[in-house]
Formats: structure tokens, sequence, C-alpha cells
């Protein structure tokens, strides 16, 4: 488009003419001017806005949640209060200092956080204080004040750390195995867990030189110990607890009803001596047992033999008295006496068990009796 120029005004009054003409051409320059922006506005390659965009703008949110450098909006000093500060506010984010009366976070740590409903008088949010702790909160708008609640809670951690961590499986929900107590192994230095022994020489075991199947409980409760060992191939157990500053207070082993049941032994019968054959036909053959606390248990009737230190008969091996026994045992009353006589006898700690002396004829003399065996 070209910017015509009209023609010049003549007159015969030629400063009016150029009065005139000097107006056109300032006309004509402002035309030219427009021109050239016109041009380069149509020229111009950048993208205009579209009516869509234009409405998209006018119908945009202008709410601001944070301020325009990017920081909290809202910031709560230390005599003021976050519910305060927020109850009127729809989506927003805020600085508590410490010291805020309804902060969650300890005293001297800053609480960030963003509240995310945008009602009056009804809240929720999140934030995190400067200590690490994080919280939800809400309020509606029947509440003085906002409920806070940490993340996670007191209850869940305290359960998450008091949880036992030890795995009862593999992870393919196979049975876990114990771990092996290699050859040498201290019992008592064990840390708390399960174990076996096979084949193993261990110190401080409840047996000694025992390279038997055994498996190992150790449980601790501050500095104490308790120590449960049981082997496989006849059911014993024992417990032992590791005291207060390492003291170990020794083996117990535990007595079941099995170990009530008492397993009879018949010695050989000697030096003259036979088994007492009464009227009614009773078995009084010499039998002799040992009970798992250790007391020997001698019944019988003999006859006929030698007295004396000469043994009548000896007894099994484990179950000789810690010293020298005498017993006093009932005899015959064969030969005119009346009443029951006596028999002294004595079981020495070699396991002999001699009739030294009886006050009557040796018909037939009791050896019942019981003591104490010496620990093996």
């Amino acid at each position: 488009m070209d910017i015509k120029s009209p023609k010049v005004f003549e007159t015969s009054d030629k400063a009016h003419a150029d009065l005139f003409n000097d107006m056109v051409k300032v006309l004509i320059e402002n035309d030219s001017g427009l021109l050239d922006q016109i041009i380069g506005h149509i020229d111009d390659t950048k993208p205009h806005a579209s009516a869509a965009e234009k409405k998209k703008w006018n119908e945009s949110q202008l709410y601001k949640i944070t301020a325009d450098d990017g920081k909290y909006l809202i910031s709560v000093p230390t005599d003021g209060s976050i519910f305060d500060a927020i109850k009127d506010k729809g989506t927003c984010t805020f600085i508590a200092s410490p010291g805020v009366e309804d902060s969650p976070a300890p005293s001297n740590a800053y609480l960030r956080g963003i509240q995310t409903v945008g009602q009056d008088k009804i809240g929720t949010g999140f934030a995190v204080d400067t200590s690490g702790n994080a919280y939800y909160f809400y309020y509606n708008s029947n509440h003085i004040s906002m409920t806070w609640t940490r993340l996670p809670t007191i209850a869940e951690q305290d359960k998450w750390n008091n949880a036992q961590l030890y795995k009862l499986t593999q992870d393919s929900g196979e049975r876990k195995p114990l771990p092996k107590v290699l050859n040498g192994t201290d019992v008592l230095s064990l840390p708390p867990g399960r174990y076996y022994a096979a084949g193993q020489y261990l110190t401080n075991m409840p047996t000694t030189n025992d390279s038997g199947w055994f498996n190992i409980d150790v449980d601790t409760a501050v500095t104490r110990k308790d120590i449960h060992v049981c082997r496989s191939f006849d059911n014993l157990h024992w417990f032992g607890t590791v005291h207060t500053e390492g003291n170990f207070t020794g083996w117990k082993r535990v007595i079941t009803d099995a170990d009530a049941k008492l397993n009879w032994k018949y010695p050989t019968i000697g030096n003259g001596w036979k088994t007492y054959q009464s009227e009614v036909n009773n078995d009084y053959r010499v039998r002799v047992a040992k009970d798992a606390l250790g007391t020997v248990t001698v019944k019988g009737a003999i006859a006929g033999g030698t007295l004396g230190d000469v043994p009548a008969f000896t007894l099994p091996e484990g179950c000789e008295p810690v010293a020298p026994f005498y017993n006093l045992g009932v005899a015959s009353s064969t030969g005119g006496f009346k009443g029951p006589q006596y028999s002294r006898q004595y079981i020495a700690t070699d396991g002999r068990f001699c009739i030294q002396s009886t006050s009557s004829n040796t018909e037939f003399i009791v050896v019942n009796c019981m003591f104490k065996a010496k620990e093996g």
C-alpha cells in the first residue's frame, strides 16, 4: 500500500498556500509512519494470541499458593497460631517459627507445610519440621484447633522398632536352616539365636568329650543369658544361666517322668550266697537301680554265704556310694529267737556289698537300702 500525495495548493496568496501545504506534508509523514508499523506488524512471524488463548488467560486462577519468589505464602510468628493463620485460606504454603503454640514440631524446630483444601474453615494438609519429622493435619468447621498426627504414628514406629527381624524361614518359605556351631566353640559365648552341633567338640558343654547331635537355644536379657542344650539321641535336656558380669551358674538337667522309672540290674551273687527262696515263691533276687537324681536302691534277700568283708555281690558300675556305707538289715528269727534279728552290712566305695555279721543264723538276710551314688 502506497501513500498518495495530494496536489500542491496554489493561490495568489502564497503565505496561506505554504501554511496549508506544510500541514498536508505533516499528515503525509504521519501516514507513512503508521504504514511502516502496519507493514512491520504484518511481517511479524511470531504467533499472535488467538481467541481461545485469550479466553484461557481471562478464565485462569489468579490465587497464589506461594509468594512471588516461590517461598511460603504465610509466615506464622512465634506468638501466632497456625490454625488462626490458615483457617480462612484455601490451598496455601506456610512456615511456623519455633515455639508456635499449635506446632507439632520440637520447640527448637521450624515447620513448613501446605494446606490442600480450599473450603472455609475446613482444612487438611502436610508439614515437615527441620528435625526431619513429618505430619498431617485436619480440622473441620466446628473445630477450634487443628489435629496433628506424626507420620508414621508413634504406635507404628514403636511396632516396627520393636519387631523381631530374624527370619524364621528362607525367602522361599522353606524352613530356615540353623547355623552350625564350629568345632572348639565356647557355648557360653554364643550370641542370641538357635544353633546345632553335630560331630563337634564344644567347650563348656553339660557333657564332656561328646560329639553327638545337640540343639542349642540362646536367649539374652540385658546382661544375662539363658542357654538350653538338648542332645538328640537320648532326648536329655540341660539349661544354664550366665548371670550378671558373665558369671556362669552351671548346668542343670531337666528331669522328666521317664527319669523316675528305675532300670533294675541284677548283680551276680558270690562267696556262697544264694537268693533266698520262700514258701510263697516271691522273687527275692538282688536288684539294683539308680534314679536320675543319683539315688541308688538295693532290694533282695540272700542266704547261706560267707560273713565278713568279702562281697556277697558287687554293685553295677555307677552305683557306688559316695563314702563307705553301713546298713542294718533284717535277718531271720529261726532258731528259737523271738522277733526279727539284724545283720550288719557294709557297702564299699568300690561297689562291694558285704554281710559283716548277723545276730541270727543265715537262713536269710534282707539287703534293702538306699544311698546316694558318687558322681561319675
